[in-house]
Parts: C-alpha cells; structure tokens; sequence
C-alpha cells in the first residue's frame, strides 16, 4: 500500500525548514531609529540572520517575505476628528536583486 504524502512532502518550497534550497534574494535594510548600529537579528524557524542597515545581504525568500509581514499599527488623527489606523512596515528594505543563488538560466526563465 502506498502511503499517501503530506503537502510539505509534495510541495517542500512552501516550507521553511532550512535555508537550504531556497532561492536568496538581496536586500538592503533601511536606516532606522528602532534598529541598532550593530544590526538586527531576523530569524525564522530557528535560522538566524544578522542584517545591518545600508549593508546588502542576501536573505532566502521566504525570510524576506517574513518581513513583510512585521507592521506596526499606528493611531492618527485625521483633519475630520476621528481616529484612524494607519499600518507601517517596522523594518523597511530595498530590493537589490531577486534569485542572486540561482543559475543564469533559471533566472532568466524566472525574469521572463
């Protein structure tokens, strides 16, 4: 009888369990008052990354799309009296280059 497989064993790319395997994307964090002169320490199911300010790095995707994900909810007043909810990214960064581990065809097929 064969054993039927789990999402993860058939799609292992939606799955962080190791950096390895995971196309690496190149980022360049943004100077910020909440982020110390010696870096900041992202990690994701265990794997860590020192990432300093104004330095490239290259980070594997999903650890880039984690901080995506890291906002921080602020409370503004509008012009109106009320109260609004305005939702900043905490960590903000530029996109050097997309897939900088992958071979130049697989890139060029992923640009295409």
């Amino acid at each position: 009888m064969s054993k039927i497989k789990t999402d993860q064993e058939r799609h292992p790319e939606n799955y962080f369990t190791s950096p390895v395997g995971h196309p690496r994307d190149r980022i360049r964090i943004h100077e910020n008052s909440e982020i110390p002169k010696e870096g900041i320490f992202l990690s994701l199911n265990g794997y860590s990354f020192l990432a300093k300010a104004g330095v490239d790095i290259d980070l594997p995707r999903p650890v880039r799309q984690m901080l995506d994900t890291r906002i921080k909810t602020e409370t503004i007043q509008g012009e109106d009296g009320k109260s609004y909810l305005k939702h900043i990214p905490r960590i903000t960064y530029t996109l050097i280059k997309e897939g900088v581990n992958l071979p130049d065809a697989e890139v060029t097929q992923a640009e295409a």
